[in-house]
């Protein structure tokens, strides 16, 4: 595989995790079989297309948790010692 196809291949991946993530923290609907253009090249866009598919459930669960467990501790810090830290 070149690495244009591994770059697009990658893209499709952070993509699709970084938009999904956002649209839970905000409590927005998201439709995973909404794939973006990501080139006119049809072969750079099957290997976003494979990218954006590989994100598994597992992979929104951790990150969203991870931002949640996150901004739960910055709540905690900023109660505790007040507007210092952030």
């Amino acid at each position: 595989m070149g690495k244009n196809w591994e770059w697009s291949l990658k893209k499709g991946k952070e993509q699709r995790i970084k938009l999904e993530v956002d649209a839970r923290m905000h409590g927005l609907p998201f439709n995973p079989n909404n794939i973006p253009l990501h080139s006119h090249c049809g072969t750079m866009q099957s290997h976003f297309n494979k990218g954006w598919r590989s994100v598994s459930a597992i992979d929104i669960e951790l990150r969203v948790n991870g931002n949640r467990d996150y901004q739960h501790a910055r709540q905690q810090l900023h109660k505790r010692f007040g507007g210092q830290h952030g």
